[in-house]
């Protein structure tokens, strides 16, 4: 046998083997037994009716009730093979003897979904109750079974849902005896959820529950829960039957008003009797509040050796003196001689928690049985570690160099002058790395930049200035930052420039979906104590740099307000918003007109400028996906003795957060094109204006290692650029004006990768090719026509790889 003829065979028998073990896979039901069938499918049809609203989300809802689901056929099968299934059949008789094998509890293997007629009645029957639930009672669901000659059995739920009731009337007085319950729940009905024309659905009536038990928790009423309260349901509307002796007019009345309504109507009386449980409609008062700052166990009730005292108005006992008495008072809620409140017991413990120093806070309050009708409380707080030193050091790569390490080194202090204050130091240094060279990557890596940073920062858990502020209370009283740095950027054959910055901010929550940061002051002072030749030369030809690269000294103050409502809406279709508002210059300039010349004394210039930011962004929850689109950017103005923003207040974009399609600033401004030959001349790509949307469609692949990583994928497209105030002849083009703005938005186009690790941290890899370029002359600048996947120089010069650590937005 000839040598080629050998080889042929092996190929053959390669091929042939894998191929037969296949086959028997493929064949998905060689292992349902004889006389049953393998479920391969379930289909939800609902009746088309104009008095179903959110028809996707009732179906959804309904899918969840089906108890019998058939084999999983993957998203990157297009939805076609059931690659477990297929993986079980391999090897039946391994996974039956051994039931609890690994592959099957991780879900990596698949036994056959054998159909089962019980759990599709009872499947038909939790829909129905489901329907019932929402206010659909009289709703029809009918299922059958298509069982075909392949042993397949496909299950259909056929559902007409009926007319769905409104609520009529709410009746919150008849159905109770306490005059003070009754008068609580009048002020308030305008915040119930069984108002009139609302659509009926039970979960209406534990929301409402909920809603009364909070009320009446929030006055007093310790003892009361949601098992206090009923309802009457009466589906009976009396207007159709006004005169109980005359059915004819009965019935055309009921006609009338169905014209007139479209829905039947129901009342509702809400029932609140004290004979079921006297105790839980009684108020309590707080006669002792009792707090343990350095709670260790039970024994600390009885121990005499700890120390007490009192002050404004809470008793305090603690081993040692851990933290000063009215920091934890300015954040207690709960205060003896006030009636008990589920919202001050709420807010106690969230205020506590935000101090950091506790490990936990456990609120408990019991009855004092020397007084009638009162509580003692007492908080019992665990102490954290007073000292914590943390290390971080990554690795990393980006769109302008080829490696960079990063060490960072962070100390704190949480309780620092025993008045829960934050005190953080950090020192870091770092570097990152580029070849050029392309002829040996260890061999001509060469260092791009260098980075050394020291920062410091007192966080107060309270407001400090020299004057009163009415308008905070306890619930919203500021935070006050205070923080200094210096931090030092080499860019190693160009120049090296050194931040200075001092800040004194005001952080508050305003409520749980809007937050305030106003800085009155902040300090900037930049200079560039090295500069190259060529650097020099490369400003000497180029005004714009000249003046972005100039030392300067910054004061001025900013204004940022944050709006975020995805905790409120439970991450489901929440929006975010940011507006930020910045001046600088201002102040010294009048200083200097009064006579000061700072500029002589510092021998720097002050930057003058004023500049507004805002970042929206909207996430839609999808069935198993998530759509999530963002639209950012501002504007820049310099004026006075500034001709342009400080370099480190400018905009840029490309890179993995912005326009990915990109390198992090090597677009723009507008139009223009960098001619140069260097290969870092991205650090002029930089402007005064800048404008970015992106949308991505973001789903769910597959789960590994049972669920220890999530693979998720996603679709995206980002368009933008940046651009001038001012025209520049340097940057033809690069001016913002509005005839030209079409042509110089910047598109890409672009899929990627997501590994949530843990639910702890998400590795990204976006991959992103432009389809826009602002510089192309034809075509208004859309590049589909040269795009070559095949081609190597085009993906070369075209394909975009970012790996960053989170989501882009």
């Amino acid at each position: 046998m000839t040598q080629g003829r050998l080889y042929k065979i092996r190929f053959l028998l390669f091929l042939l083997v894998p191929a037969c073990f296949l086959w028997q896979g493929c064949n998905v039901t060689r292992n349902v037994p004889k006389g049953q069938y393998l479920l391969r499918g379930n289909s939800i049809k609902l009746k088309a009716s104009r008095n179903v609203k959110r028809r996707d989300e009732m179906k959804d809802n309904l899918s969840r009730l089906v108890i019998q689901q058939p084999n999983t056929y993957p998203f990157y099968t297009l939805g076609l093979i059931p690659v477990k299934l297929i993986l079980y059949n391999l090897n039946p008789r391994k996974y039956e003897r051994d039931t609890v094998n690994f592959q099957l509890k991780s879900h990596t293997v698949e036994r056959p979904v054998i159909f089962d007629t019980s759990a599709m009645r009872r499947s038909a029957q939790n829909m129905k109750s489901f329907m019932v639930n929402q206010g659909y009672f009289y709703a029809q669901v009918r299922d059958t079974a298509r069982l075909t000659k392949r042993k397949k059995a496909f299950v259909t739920y056929n559902i007409t849902p009926g007319v769905n009731y409104l609520i009529h009337h709410t009746d919150f007085a008849s159905g109770m005896d306490d005059s003070t319950i009754k008068q609580l729940l009048d002020e308030t009905k305008g915040d119930s959820y069984l108002k009139s024309g609302t659509e009926f659905s039970y979960s209406l009536f534990e929301s409402e529950r909920s809603r009364i038990t909070s009320v009446l928790r929030d006055h007093g009423y310790f003892k009361f829960s949601q098992e206090n309260i009923s309802f009457v349901l009466d589906t009976a509307n009396k207007a159709f039957f006004a005169d109980a002796d005359n059915l004819f007019d009965n019935a055309v009345r009921f006609i009338q008003q169905q014209k007139i309504n479209k829905k039947p109507t129901c009342d509702i009386q809400v029932v609140i009797r004290q004979e079921d449980e006297p105790d839980a409609y009684k108020r309590y008062t707080i006669s002792k509040v009792e707090v343990y700052p350095d709670f260790v166990d039970r024994k600390d009730f009885r121990d005499s050796a700890m120390v007490e005292k009192t002050a404004q108005g809470l008793e305090f006992k603690y081993h040692t003196y851990y933290v000063h008495e009215g920091v934890l008072a300015r954040h207690t809620y709960i205060l003896p001689g006030g009636y008990y409140t589920q919202s001050d017991y709420d807010k106690t413990i969230t205020k506590l928690n935000e101090l950091g120093i506790f490990q936990y806070i456990r609120v408990v309050f019991r009855e004092d049985t020397a007084h009638g009708n009162k509580l003692i409380c007492r908080i019992e707080m665990n102490r954290n570690p007073k000292h914590v030193l943390a290390t971080n050091y990554e690795v990393s790569n980006g769109s302008t160099y080829i490696a960079g390490t990063a060490i960072t080194e962070t100390f704190r202090d949480i309780n620092f002058c025993k008045g829960a204050n934050l005190l953080s130091i950090t020192a870091n240094a770092g570097v990152e790395l580029n070849d050029t060279t392309n002829r040996g990557l260890l061999q001509h890596l060469f260092i791009l930049t260098k980075y050394y940073g020291l920062n410091a920062s007192i966080d107060f858990p309270k407001f400090l200035a020299p004057f009163a502020a009415p308008r905070f209370t306890n619930t919203n009283l500021p935070h006050t930052i205070i923080s200094v740095g210096t931090n030092l950027l080499d860019r190693v054959g160009y120049f090296s420039l050194v931040n200075t910055n001092a800040s004194f901010t005001y952080h508050w929550r305003e409520t749980p979906t809007k937050t305030w940061d106003f800085s009155p002051a902040f300090i900037n002072i930049i200079r560039l104590p090295n500069e190259s030749d060529s650097f020099k030369k490369r400003l000497e030809g180029n005004q714009f740099l000249r003046d972005s690269y100039k030392e300067n000294f910054i004061e001025g103050e900013n204004l940022t307000f944050t709006f975020s409502n995805q905790d409120k809406n439970a991450g489901r279709n929440y929006t975010y918003l940011r507006l930020g508002v910045e001046e600088a210059g201002a102040l010294l300039s009048g200083i200097k007109n009064i006579g000061f010349a700072l500029n002589d004394l510092y021998k720097i210039k002050f930057a003058q400028y004023a500049k507004f930011d805002f970042d929206y962004r909207h996430y839609f929850s999808l069935r198993r996906s998530v759509f999530a689109i963002r639209f950012d950017g501002g504007i820049g103005l310099p004026y006075g003795q500034s001709d342009a923003l400080p370099y480190i207040k400018q905009y840029y974009v490309g890179g993995p957060y912005s326009l990915r399609g990109w390198r992090i600033r090597s677009l723009g401004p507008g139009s223009s094109v960098d001619t140069g030959s260097s290969t870092n001349n991205f650090i002029d790509r930089t402007g005064d204006i800048k404008l970015e949307f992106n949308g991505e469609y973001r789903f769910g692949i597959a789960q590994l290692f049972a669920g220890f990583i999530k693979l998720n994928g996603a679709f995206f497209a980002d368009a933008g650029n940046i651009w001038l105030s001012k025209k520049d002849s340097n940057y033809p083009g690069g001016e913002f004006e509005l005839n030209t703005f079409a042509r110089d938005i910047a598109a890409d186009l672009g899929a990627g990768a997501r590994f949530d690790i843990a639910s702890f941290i998400t590795l990204r890899i976006d991959l992103a090719f432009p389809v826009k370029k602002p510089y192309e002359t034809t075509n208004g600048g859309w590049v589909f026509d040269q795009i070559a996947f095949g081609d190597r120089s085009w993906r070369s010069n075209n394909l975009i790889l970012n790996i960053a650590v989170g989501y882009p937005f």
